[in-house]
């Protein structure tokens, strides 16, 4: 599967240097990059690693900086060639101190980022769903969990037994790009050495790992199993590999069982049966895990099978395997809100000459208790990049 991580940034510039305060606000939502998680689990946990999701605060403010100015100040931002994901400048004299200001997140260029990520699914008809933060990893190797909804039906992949020799050959799998029937996983030959955690190919896989496979799975290539999770090392050292144990490990941690979907079993029947000749007895297996599943890995074994002459028992309708979940997240309204506030507070005390706080945000409710800020923005088009946000950050 491929996870997409965004951000949704509040971004308010106070202007008080002609005397009179005035405030520009704005909203943007901020690509930040990709990678590879595999599921682990029926109930829709998905395993990646954290340097696929750990949001780099200073980018979000620059490309909320530079919609900002471009967008709701009106002046232009040059020096970036467009990209508002990189510095520039500004050649009008009294703004050209303040875009620096709010790159730099001073006091009166306020930031608030709420992440969001957003899992992009392997089936047949593109799919996609929001997910929610289950750990709290911090170091880049650290496994991360997400939850996406109406992942009960999904296939999973299974751990490597913690004591179990190092497979002699195993292949790395991931995506570069949204998954489709037209589009499958790349699959890297690799060698995955348990004792010094590293993975190296015969080519570099600095180039894959950018593109989009990092946090994938390094497969057993005889059995199927998940030996582990590739990130990428520091600038030139090999690939990191992130054992099956410390997944298991941070799984048993926020209390999630890896147990197999439906799913599973109809489709490895399915393959064994192709595997061994059998194209009818294929036929029926594949057709039936699409029941369960509308996956693109099934329905090509399936076509395979059906070009050997094979015929399912029965014909059986697929799911679509696609939840695009609830509306966007309340948080980020709270982050609106605690954004208002922060601003009133900053332009009373500019009022009276003194000196402004640091801007305080309330924190966000309990799951599941009533929200108690102004409902989010209604849900985006279907096909959209949203994600479930997690809990915004204020920075200054």
């Amino acid at each position: 599967m491929r996870i997409e991580l965004s951000a949704v940034a509040e971004i308010a510039h106070i202007d008080h240097s002609t005397g009179e305060v005035q405030i520009a606000r704005g909203r943007s939502t901020v690509p930040l990059g990709a990678g590879t998680g595999v599921l682990t689990s029926a109930d829709g946990v998905v395993a990646t690693t954290w340097e696929n999701l750990d949001v780099d605060e200073d980018a979000v403010a620059v490309y909320a900086a530079n919609e900002l100015f471009t967008k709701v100040i009106g002046v232009p931002v040059v020096g970036n060639d467009g990209d508002p994901a990189r510095k520039g400048t500004t050649p009008d004299l009294h703004w050209g101190p303040h875009l620096q200001h709010c790159y730099q997140q001073v006091t009166h260029c306020i930031l608030f980022v709420a992440p969001q990520y957003r899992v992009l699914t392997y089936t047949t008809e593109p799919g996609g769903s929001r997910a929610e933060l289950l750990n709290a990893p911090s170091a880049p190797t650290d496994v991360a969990l997400l939850r996406i909804t109406g992942g009960g039906g999904a296939p999973t992949a299974r751990l490597a037994a913690t004591d179990a020799d190092p497979a002699s050959e195993t292949d790395l799998v991931g995506f570069a790009g949204p998954p489709g029937k037209d589009q499958p996983p790349q699959v890297l030959p690799v060698t995955a050495d348990g004792a010094t955690k590293q993975i190296t190919a015969k080519d570099d896989l600095a180039g894959p790992l950018r593109s989009g496979l990092s946090g994938g799975p390094v497969l057993d290539r005889a059995s199927g199993d998940v030996v582990g999770l590739a990130a990428a090392g520091p600038s030139g050292a090999p690939a990191t590999l992130v054992p099956a144990a410390a997944v298991a490990a941070a799984m048993e941690q926020a209390g999630v069982d890896a147990s197999p979907s439906p799913f599973d079993g109809v489709f490895r029947r399915g393959v064994d049966h192709l595997a061994q000749g059998n194209a009818d007895g294929a036929a029926s297996e594949l057709q039936e895990s699409l029941t369960y599943y509308d996956s693109a890995l099934a329905a090509g074994h399936l076509d395979a099978a059906r070009a050997q002459g094979g015929t399912p028992a029965a014909p059986a309708a697929a799911s679509t395997g696609s939840d695009d979940g609830p509306s966007v997240p309340l948080l980020v309204g709270i982050a609106g809100a605690a954004l208002a506030v922060a601003l009133t507070v900053v332009v009373l005390m500019r009022r009276r000459g003194s000196p402004a706080p640091p801007p305080v945000m309330a924190a966000p409710p309990p799951v599941g208790s009533p929200p108690s800020a102004p409902a989010a923005p209604p849900p985006p088009p279907r096909g959209a990049t949203v994600t479930a946000a997690a809990p915004p950050a204020a920075r200054r």
